[in-house]
């Protein structure tokens, strides 16, 4: 549970994938991911963001220069497996958004949705960036170090 200004008691996901990740639908702040304006979900991300920098502490188990939130995901919230891609926009650093749907982002989305029971071993889920449409398919193959990270966060 976060506390973000504007947007009250807002329940997000941390998750690690090559760097650690606040993750949340875009639904929760009343936004439509596909038919809003970017630089709407740019502020939201970045208010999440800087709400959990302030209010949590990140630690990475094994590496102390990767204990840092990198940025916000805000997704479609569809997380349940599916054939149909789910999409996403990754904001990072100093409010950039990436053009793709984020390797170390869809990293973490997909050991997320494993830990949580949403995508099982060598399950392919297609994820899709809503900044240029460009895809991105992954899966899970070790869940023991995927498991490793969130549990260790």
């Amino acid at each position: 549970m976060v506390d973000v200004p504007g947007h009250g008691k807002v329940v997000v996901d941390i998750a690690y994938g090559g760097a650690f990740y606040a993750l949340v639908s875009a639904e929760k702040f009343g936004l439509d991911i596909c038919s809003v304006k970017t630089r709407d979900l740019v502020n939201t991300a970045s208010a999440v963001t800087e709400a959990v920098k302030a209010q949590f502490k990140i630690t990475h188990p094994d590496n102390e220069d990767l204990s840092f939130l990198y940025g916000t995901i805000l997704t479609d919230g569809k997380d349940a497996y599916s054939e149909e891609p789910t999409s996403n926009i990754c904001v990072f650093a100093d409010e950039q958004v990436d053009r793709s749907p984020t390797g170390s982002g869809v990293t973490a989305r997909i050991a997320l949705q494993y830990h949580k029971g949403l995508l099982k071993l060598n399950q392919t889920r297609i994820f899709k960036s809503i900044a240029t449409g460009s895809v991105f398919t992954g899966k899970s193959v070790r869940p023991e170090l995927l498991c490793s990270i969130i549990k260790a966060f």
